[in-house]
């Protein structure tokens, strides 16, 4: 995943495009009867380029903007400026659409059909033979263990069934990009794991995947890679969500050793020295040998080692906080 412009490509050479390219896309809210003060700015000039093969966490706070990025990627709603392209089409063009699968937060469903009519009605609308309906309708009931309610109503299904139908939907197609909006609602434990098995499937094969999700431990498990919104903007977006925030270095010394390791500790962020134990925090991980090598070469004798990096969890928060600061008045 990148931050950066990227060269225009033909709309028919999808291999070499983007699997999304967003660029300058902003987002407004806006009643016509309404006066313009009351307009909401859901995302401000939103620009990135996401590779094929990857998983990106979408995370951000309630209302940051995260399912109106989704919408846009999707084609569901118009950007109010800028312009999205999937595989090298314009979001909303019908190329971009078949190769596109979408998950939303809510599905519905017409109360009365069972999960193997609604299948087939969605395969019927992407335009399969009538021979190969029951064949692929069959794959998707097996790939998301839905055999033990295929034939009840939908009228019948928890909130875990009903998240197991609109997955299927979106991967029926074997899209070339596929987005998730909190796709592990209502899913119990067995469920969750089934679904990682077949985010990681479709990744190898060379889908790109966008995860919108507050389940950040699960997050973790799938990708290291995540996009952060806070109030409509891209706070980061990198291979690493921490950039000067690897963690801490906890080194416990041997008796005696305290007065060398305050000699030699000046370059670096110590937070903490009493009762032999030091805490440091680190920028990179790769600091690490180097502050234990400094520690031995001048003496210290070191009795224990521990590197405590910052999870996903702790990375939100302290983005969240360094965030929550007063707004400067924004034009839309």
């Amino acid at each position: 995943m990148r931050l950066e412009a990227t060269k225009e490509t033909a709309a028919g050479d999808t291999l070499q495009a983007p699997a999304i390219e967003c660029r300058q896309v902003t987002k407004v809210y806006r009643s016509l009867w309404a006066p313009r003060t009351s307009a909401v700015c859901a995302l401000r000039e939103v620009s990135l380029s996401m590779d094929r093969g990857q998983i990106i966490g979408l995370i951000g706070p309630n209302g940051a903007g995260k399912s109106t990025l989704l919408n846009l990627m999707a084609g569901l709603i118009f950007p109010t400026r800028g312009s999205l392209r999937v595989c090298g089409h314009p979001a909303r063009s019908y190329q971009a659409r078949r190769r596109l699968g979408y998950m939303p937060e809510h599905p519905a469903f017409v109360e009365r059909y069972s999960a193997r009519a609604v299948l087939r009605y969605h395969a019927a609308l992407l335009g399969l033979p009538e021979e190969a309906l029951g064949p692929q309708v069959d794959k998707s009931i097996e790939e998301l263990q839905m055999q033990d309610f295929a034939d009840r109503t939908c009228a019948e299904f928890s909130q875990g069934m009903r998240q197991r139908l609109a997955l299927a939907i979106a991967t029926m197609s074997d899209p070339q990009v596929l987005l998730l909006d909190e796709p592990s609602n209502g899913l119990d434990p067995i469920g969750i794991i089934q679904l990682r098995d077949l985010l990681r499937q479709l990744r190898d094969r060379g889908t790109a995947i966008v995860i919108s999700s507050h389940r950040l431990g699960e997050l973790e498990k799938l990708t290291s890679q995540y996009l952060f919104i806070h109030r409509g903007r891209i706070v980061t977006i990198a291979n690493h969500l921490l950039p000067g925030h690897a963690g801490r270095l906890h080194v416990e010394l041997a008796p005696n050793s305290d007065p060398i390791a305050r000699n030699v500790l000046s370059q670096w962020n110590v937070l903490d020295k009493s009762n032999g134990k030091l805490t440091i925090a680190l920028t990179d991980p790769a600091e690490a040998p180097d502050i234990v090598s400094d520690l031995a070469h001048a003496g210290a004798r070191i009795t224990g080692v521990l590197l405590q990096r910052e999870n996903i969890e702790e990375a939100f928060l302290r983005l969240c906080n360094e965030q929550e600061k007063p707004c400067e008045p924004t034009n839309c």
